[in-house]
């Protein structure tokens, strides 16, 4: 009885009501059923003590179909009873409390123990005068039962406007604080205490975030989470929940979030259901971050139109290192760029007469060839582009990629021959200034001293320092040194081709008379015996002197660049498998020797081979003999 005031009153009359009927009609037991609409049977309308509060009888069942069509009590026990919901009494009565067409339908129930138990006409009489309390007492119950629904769904409501308010809120303070994408990620984060990571278009990964400083929880790759999206949502902006299970490859269910403004798609919001489970408000939080996010983005793009274009100004101030590293950041954030990247630099002069879209075309086929991101800037010498570098390639490689793309894109986009590229080594953000000044000494080079017959694409480590000399340099001082030099090799005297073709070999060889034996089919003595002949005619000791090496290979370099015939290695240009069916129009020039330079340089920086680029561009090491 200690339970009994906390009951609600409308609870407390029907159990009364009910008791009362159940006696009057020699029963054990009564209770109301109201019929479920949104499952399709009865069940026990609840109220105080009642002992069947588990039954659930379905509208078909015999017994219920004879109540229903009938306003007298319906008897059954004993056998009638098998097969029915009520086979664990020994008798029952059913009557139908409320007309028919009243929502929902009201049945009592009557059940007893006892198997030979009289059911009179005095019992139905009881039982017909009570109904009508009976039945108003349930609708009571129903009606109350209603207003608490509602109530609790009102305030559930509350709560959970509520939340969204906070939510809106929370961001309102970010953007007014940190008007960027990855303060609006980290803000999601914390409202959800999940795991928040934004990935762009190209599905690379541009801010990610954990709650409260937790750190970020690993996340599959978007491709992995989009297996899983469904076809039909992809239009939309809704965010999905994303199951998990074997069937997934998820280990945790995902919130994927659609980012689209004004019917352009800018990437995808993914909250991770780590380490909290997901709640309510999370698609909300979802749904109200990625519209930010997507603003965020439509605001950029408004100011890159009126900047005329961001990327272009963005890649100038890298290079340039205008502005502080975290306004670079920030911009490269709205851009989708990763300004931290490690990057190959290309300065790119092209022939007069070029399409206005040269720079363009050449960037997008440069980007489709290699599969990275590649900015773009136009000056008033040339074309300037950044070409991103994979972390796992190593530098000589890039390099390589790189020429090989700039050379089908020059073959795809430019209308005569004549262009030059100078491409640098991969470096840091914090060297692009150099890498420029290194490339575009390279274009200089190139066009003081090579023949626009062919475009000529050239790497830095392909000349060497001596770029900075050829580029700097007096032409006819050049050329004077050029002869005073290597005069005597250049008279068309017999076999100074030979001479002269020795000589590069050897540089190429590592310093190696086998190397470059094995490379002219001759003998090494031979090649020594050459060495020895250019020494005897030019009085440069080849061999025995650094200074004497240097001036040789800068001189050799020039000869090279001006397409003496002795030093022609066109016909040994390698090319990519991809573009054998493609004339090549690289133009090879030897990078320098390490012979004249310290082993700790020639360590750090690997240069290609002249006579045979191989796949990684290395050269032999440097002979013993």
């Amino acid at each position: 009885m200690t339970d009994r005031p906390s009951i609600p009153p409308y609870l407390r009359l029907l159990d009364e009501l009910l008791s009362r009927t159940a006696a009057q009609a020699d029963f054990a037991t009564a209770c109301v059923l109201v019929e479920d609409g949104a499952r399709g049977r009865f069940i026990p309308l609840p109220y105080s003590g009642l002992p069947a509060a588990g039954l659930r009888v379905p509208p078909g069942d015999p017994l219920i179909r004879r109540a229903l069509a009938s306003t007298e009590p319906i008897l059954a026990a004993g056998s009638a009873l098998t097969g029915t919901c009520f086979h664990d009494s020994a008798r029952i009565v059913v009557l139908r409390l409320s007309d028919p067409s009243s929502d929902p339908v009201r049945v009592l129930l009557l059940t007893d123990p006892r198997p030979d138990a009289e059911f009179t006409t005095l019992h139905s009489a009881a039982l017909d005068s009570m109904r009508s309390l009976v039945d108003s007492a349930a609708a009571a119950v129903l009606d109350a039962e209603e207003q608490r629904r509602r109530r609790r769904d009102l305030e559930h409501g509350r709560l959970l406007a509520d939340e969204r308010a906070a939510v809106v809120e929370r961001l309102d303070d970010a953007v007014a604080v940190a008007d960027t994408m990855s303060a609006i990620v980290k803000v999601c984060a914390e409202l959800t205490g999940k795991s928040v990571v934004l990935f762009d278009r190209r599905e690379r990964m541009i801010a990610a975030a954990g709650p409260h400083s937790s750190g970020r929880a690993s996340m599959p790759t978007l491709a992995t989470i989009l297996q899983s999206y469904p076809s039909d949502a992809a239009a939309g902006s809704k965010p999905i929940v994303l199951a998990a299970g074997a069937t997934t490859e998820l280990i945790r269910r995902k919130i994927v979030t659609r980012i689209a403004e004004r019917g352009e798609h800018f990437g995808w919001l993914v909250i991770d259901e780590h380490p909290t489970p997901l709640r309510p408000t999370d698609e909300y939080t979802a749904s109200r971050c990625a519209r930010r996010i997507g603003a965020q983005f439509l605001i950029q793009r408004r100011i890159a139109r009126v900047a005329w274009n961001a990327k272009s100004t963005l890649t100038r101030q890298m290079i340039l290192g205008t502005g502080a590293r975290e306004d670079l950041a920030a911009s490269g954030e709205y851009l989708g760029v990763d300004t931290e990247a490690h990057r190959v630099l290309v300065f790119v002069r092209a022939t007069d007469g070029e399409p206005e879209g040269f720079d363009r075309a050449v960037t997008e086929h440069v980007e489709r060839f290699l599969g990275v991101e590649v900015l773009s800037t136009r000056g008033s010498e040339g074309v300037i582009l950044l070409v991103e570098a994979a972390g796992d390639v190593a530098s000589v490689i890039a390099v390589s990629q790189v020429k090989d793309a700039l050379t089908r894109a020059a073959a795809a986009v430019c209308r005569s021959p004549g262009m030059i590229a100078g491409v640098s080594a991969v470096c840091e953000p914090a060297g692009l200034s150099r890498a420029y000044r290194e490339a575009r000494e390279v274009v200089q080079c190139a066009d003081r001293f090579t023949p626009p017959a062919a475009h000529r694409i050239l790497a830095v480590d392909d000349l060497g320092p001596a770029r900075v000399f050829l580029a700097n340099g007096d032409l006819d001082a050049v050329r004077r040194f050029v002869d005073d030099l290597l005069g005597p090799l250049l008279r068309d005297a017999p076999g100074t081709d030979s001479l002269l073709r020795t000589v590069q070999c050897w540089f190429d060889a590592g310093r190696s008379p086998r190397g470059a034996a094995r490379h002219l089919g001759v003998h090494e003595n031979t090649v020594r015996l050459r060495l020895s002949r250019v020494h005897a005619l030019t009085g440069l000791d080849v061999v025995g002197d650094a200074a004497d090496q240097l001036s040789i290979q800068t001189a050799l370099l020039i000869l090279r660049f001006q397409g003496h015939p002795a030093l022609d290695t066109a016909d040994e240009t390698t090319t990519t498998a991809d573009a054998a069916d493609e004339p090549c129009l690289t133009t090879t020039v030897p990078p320098r020797s390490a012979g004249n330079e310290p082993s700790s340089h020639a360590r750090s920086r690997p240069h290609p081979s002249f006579l045979h680029p191989g796949p990684t561009g290395t050269r032999p090491p440097p002979s013993t003999e």
